[in-house]
């Protein structure tokens, strides 16, 4: 296999209008240092929760892979240890999503003392959120895999795309349905290196795949600057229209993905491929992390960058609070320093107008009511919901502020609410369960 500090962000005026400006706020500290660690976040009981699953300590030894798993609370502002992750050995290279209350930590990858040396895991880890147990794995993944993008489609499939397995990067697509604990193959990326990589990252934005950067096979592995973006059937999910892969004239490996602004970003990584020990495959030497955020600014191949006081790479997750906030915990720093570190990014007050069009619903999943915030400087405003097949199951008018959705009663599944205010409208889903 290869202290707060203020970032101010450039992003293009078509998508945001204005100039960003990011704030890294440090949290208290993870219990160990830790990267290449499977980093998620949820509500649990109205709370946001960050987890963390595995990954490598201090010395970027084999033998500093570990299982270990934590838990920060933004209620208590704590971090609590949870029951390692139930696998043989340390893993490194997974990645972890919630879906209906479970964290799902899949793939990663083990190293071994001798031949083969490192191998790809077939795991689905399932971790309950509620009772913090962790339960039977759920079905294994048909290609073993690890350093994959992964991704949740409208809070009910996880995507896990492309990836490295066990001697070689996959064109696969595989899609796991946690209620039915079933795989599905799902449409293959591509069959080459533009699109085959271990050590990308990306999200799912309404039905649009979006994954960045990446090493490919070839001498060294080189990292990969494109950007791919593949739009998913809502009709027939597995079925994937694949565009052509985008050129940004930045190479990415190891970054951490969110979404902001109903953009994605790249947050961290390097420029370089390295191995586990932070060391680079083309002989170079310790990689050092990139200094930039990107931001993905429309289907083009233009990432426009924002300044990073604090250089990380190692990522694999990040954690998206209700709130609208960002967790970046542990990874890799500057000389391959293994780091502790937990920091909160968030936008600076008075920004509203670069997040103008975004619907928040919590908590994801919803069970009872559900809480609608509508974008920034809504007055009044008619609302509809509707289910999964687009039946309308509620409707009404608020003055304004946020909307709170009393689907008691109703079957679980996907729901879509829509907010009119005059020409304006907005949309947002999410998953319902009794």
């Amino acid at each position: 296999m290869r202290s707060i500090a203020l970032i101010l962000g450039v992003a293009a005026a078509a998508l945001l209008g204005a100039q960003p400006v990011w704030t890294w706020e440090a949290l208290p500290t993870m219990p160990i240092p830790t990267a290449n660690n499977a980093v998620c976040s949820a509500q649990v009981d109205g709370v946001d929760r960050i987890y963390s699953f595995g990954g490598i300590t201090t010395g970027l030894d084999r033998s500093d892979i570990h299982r270990e798993a934590f838990c920060y609370d933004t209620g208590t502002g704590m971090w609590t240890t949870l029951p390692t992750v139930p696998d043989t050995l340390g893993k490194i290279a997974s990645a972890a999503h919630v879906v209906n209350g479970v964290a799902y930590v899949i793939g990663g990858y083990h190293v071994l003392a001798a031949s083969p040396f490192e191998v790809s895991s077939n795991k689905v880890h399932r971790f309950d959120l509620a009772t913090s147990t962790w339960l039977i794995d759920g079905s294994p993944i048909p290609i073993p895999i690890d350093d994959h993008v992964q991704a949740v489609w409208r809070d009910s499939l996880i995507y896990v795309i492309t990836g490295w397995s066990n001697n070689t990067n996959v064109a696969a697509v595989q899609i796991y349905d946690p209620a039915l604990n079933a795989w599905s193959v799902g449409t293959a990326v591509p069959n080459n290196n533009l699109y085959k990589v271990f050590g990308g990252s990306g999200t799912i934005i309404g039905d649009t795949i979006y994954y960045y950067g990446g090493a490919s096979l070839g001498s060294n592995f080189p990292a990969q600057d494109e950007l791919r973006i593949g739009v998913i059937d809502p009709l027939q999910p597995m079925q994937i229209t694949w565009q052509p892969a985008l050129a940004t004239g930045r190479s990415g490996y190891r970054s951490a993905c969110g979404t902001w602004a109903g953009r994605p970003f790249w947050l961290g990584g390097s420029s370089t491929s390295y191995n586990y020990d932070a060391v680079a495959y083309n002989g170079s030497g310790i990689v050092q992390p990139v200094t930039t955020i990107a931001w993905s600014v429309s289907d083009t191949p233009v990432l426009e960058l924002s300044a990073a006081q604090e250089p990380i790479m190692d990522l694999r997750g990040i954690g998206e609070a209700v709130d609208g906030t960002f967790h970046v915990c542990g990874g890799i720093g500057n000389g391959s320093e293994v780091l502790d570190t937990h920091w909160r990014l968030s936008v600076a007050v008075g920004m509203s107008e670069a997040v103008a069009g975004a619907v928040r619903i919590y908590p994801v999943p919803s069970s009872g009511t559900v809480t609608v915030v509508p974008p920034y400087g809504i007055g009044s405003y008619d609302y509809a919901v509707f289910d999964g097949v687009g039946r309308l199951v509620l409707q009404g008018r608020s003055a304004g502020g946020a909307l709170q959705v009393d689907l008691t009663g109703r079957l679980s599944g996907t729901y879509t609410v829509k907010l009119i205010s005059g020409p304006a409208v907005t949309t947002g889903r999410f998953w319902y369960y009794e």
